[in-house]
């Protein structure tokens, strides 16, 4: 609020008109803002534009920094000059941003010295700013926002001659971006030249929102093996020797929010959100069938799914590229990522194997899938299921249900499996009829497997999973709602299990390996999807790593967007992270722990949430325990 009031000050209610006197002052940059005025009959790329813009700018009023948003008729963001990695923050706008798209009204800070840059939570310092809103038919549609690190500052004619560049631009957003159509409408629709420069970013707007509502995202290459004789061959029935003809048949197969668009010189990227390799491949098929014979002769895919076969929207692109190679030298009219060998069905993740195995219902096949994971996990000799000696004999209700045989495991692991397989092993059996034991028996394996992979003691997941328990009864909440937080912490972690065990155990990770380990809630959620037996909070699975400052992940969430449950378990989680042994680091004093808890109090974690724990387990808040 502060910052908001401080920002008012320097919003500029009126700006300058192009008089006279103004043009002959400004004679050598008046030139440029007729020159926008004709990009309009250029048509011009709608991604292309505001580089354009920017570049235009710069000739009237150097700068250093340049950021543009457009929010309607789709939210939009871009930039230039911005050095490094672009941090995710930046795409959804600063305070700034929201302080033009609030008044509709330029803002000129022409010296930050009485306050400091950093005031701003801005990713790069600045000494000198401006922002303007973009109109379009007297709305306001996004905005500009041009930095400078030093030299002189921006001056009120920077922010008129800025004004009326955007004012002489308006023919051209009309056309580039259409006051009614979607900026995804308009790439669909340019199937003139090719998008591979831009399919990347439309794809990590899919993979994203993928990874955040955890279904599969399939996307295929579809490219034309004979394009000479497709572009001159007479004979091609209906007008499709186009390729926007072609796309389109393509699409009118497919669902209505299916995306074709013009990926290279003569193929096709198509993206089908929500769509297993299985369903994917089918509608392609489907899709394909419809064309003529002459023209679907011509056509190969090479198709890939996330998250079975590519892990981001990068590895996706590479893997269809892979998989088209493959079908064209095989001579096939369609390949999967699978069938190229590039990976093997051992590496293909441990996020699928869990995920069949918490979906499935009661079977030894099931169980003997569960400890080839055991097995694997502690690098044992063997660990398997029998019915008769020997081996140690598993117990339910006093009758021996079998023998666990095992080798190179030692008894405190032997001990974990038995006392947590044994539910599950009775339900398999006849002898236990609660289903409840079976999906809570698997849980409770995995989530151990899961220390294990994360270098937590075992069962440190099941701690967490009663202390979060006893501050939801603390809370008010009812039992069945106690039991949901605490099997959602149970199944927090399990998300690691879907990261190379490589990465764990490095020495030092990179900031790459630090991104696919932030992934680990978005893996958990995947791997629990549809599972409506576990009664999971999502939310508490997605966000239990958010931090009430916003510098938590995976989405940035912060203070009171954050869930109730999610906001706790960050608390319970934390604490007991410090007070145990991880790989990296020496475990905390209980006292220790408790101090640097109090100083991320309020910061990271939920103030009220951290005191309520404190007192939980023994300590008052002056810091005795």
């Amino acid at each position: 609020m502060k910052r908001e009031k401080t920002l008012q000050g320097f919003v500029v209610d009126k700006v300058e008109d192009l008089s006279p006197s103004f043009i002959c002052a400004n004679a050598d940059a008046i030139p440029h803002l007729f020159q926008v005025s004709l990009l309009g009959d250029l048509d011009v790329r709608a991604e292309k534009l505001p580089e354009l813009f920017l570049y235009l700018m710069e000739q009237i009023t150097p700068f250093d920094t340049g950021l543009i948003y457009i929010w309607e008729p789709a939210d939009m963001w871009f930039c230039r000059g911005v050095q490094g990695q672009v941090p995710e923050s930046l795409e959804q706008g600063n305070l700034f941003t929201y302080t033009i798209r609030k008044t509709a009204k330029p803002l000129l800070i022409p010296d930050t010295k009485s306050f400091g840059s950093a005031f701003f939570d801005l990713p790069f310092t600045f000494s000198s700013m401006i922002g303007l809103p973009i109109f379009l038919d007297t709305h306001s549609i996004g905005c500009v926002e041009l930095y400078r690190k030093g030299g002189e500052p921006f001056s009120i004619r920077d922010v008129t001659l800025i004004k009326h560049l955007l004012m002489y631009s308006e023919k051209a957003l009309r056309d580039c971006l259409g006051h009614e159509r979607s900026r995804d409408h308009l790439l669909d629709l340019r199937m003139d030249i090719p998008q591979r420069h831009v399919a990347l970013d439309i794809l990590h707007q899919y993979e994203e929102q993928a990874k955040r509502l955890a279904y599969p995202l399939s996307i295929a290459i579809v490219a034309l093996d004979d394009a000479e004789r497709f572009g001159q061959q007479q004979g091609v029935l209906d007008g499709t020797r186009t390729l926007k003809t072609l796309a389109r048949r393509i699409k009118q197969g497919l669902r209505c929010y299916d995306r074709v668009l013009r990926y290279e010189e003569y193929s096709f990227f198509v993206i089908l959100p929500g769509s297993t390799s299985l369903e994917a491949t089918t509608a392609l098929r489907k899709a394909l069938a419809q064309l003529e014979d002459d023209l679907g002769d011509n056509l190969t895919v090479g198709l890939v799914t996330l998250p079975d076969e590519a892990q981001d929207a990068k590895g996706l692109i590479n893997a269809a590229h892979q998989a088209l190679s493959f079908a064209r030298k095989k001579g096939l009219h369609m390949a999967t990522y699978t069938q190229t060998g590039a990976i093997k069905p051992t590496n293909l993740s441990l996020e699928l194997a869990l995920f069949k195995i918490l979906h499935s219902g009661p079977s030894f096949e099931a169980l003997d899938h569960l400890l080839e994971l055991w097995k694997i996990q502690c690098q044992a000799e063997e660990i398997t299921r029998q019915d008769a000696a020997p081996g140690t004999p598993v117990f339910w209700e006093g009758q021996c249900l079998g023998y666990l045989r095992h080798h190179g495991l030692s008894q405190e692991i032997c001990q974990w499996i038995i006392t947590y397989l044994a539910p599950a092993w009775a339900v398999a059996a006849g002898r236990n009829a609660d289903m409840t034991d079976w999906h809570t028996s698997l849980l409770l394996n995995i989530s151990v497997l899961a220390d294990i992979r994360a270098g937590c003691p075992m069962g440190y997941s099941l701690k967490v999973a009663d202390q979060l328990y006893t501050m939801a009864r603390t809370l008010g909440r009812d039992e069945p709602e106690c039991l949901r937080w605490a099997t959602s912490a149970l199944a927090a972690n399990i998300g690691y299990l879907g990261i190379p065990t490589s990465i764990l155990t490095k020495d030092e990770v990179n900031t790459l390996d630090k991104k696919r380990i932030k992934a680990h809630p978005l893996i958990a959620l995947r791997m629990v999807r549809g599972a409506q037996a576990l009664n999971l909070d999502r939310d508490i699975l997605a966000y239990h790593h958010e931090h009430m400052d916003g510098s938590g992940y995976p989405r940035g969430l912060n203070g009171h967007d954050i869930p109730e449950g999610a906001r706790a378990l960050r608390v319970v989680d934390t604490f007991n992270a410090m007070i145990s042994p991880r790989l990296h680091r020496s475990q905390k004093k209980h006292d220790e722990a408790f101090s640097e808890m109090s100083s991320h109090a309020g910061v990271t974690l939920d103030a009220e949430m951290t005191r309520l724990y404190m007192g939980l387990i023994g300590f008052s808040t002056s810091g005795d325990g």
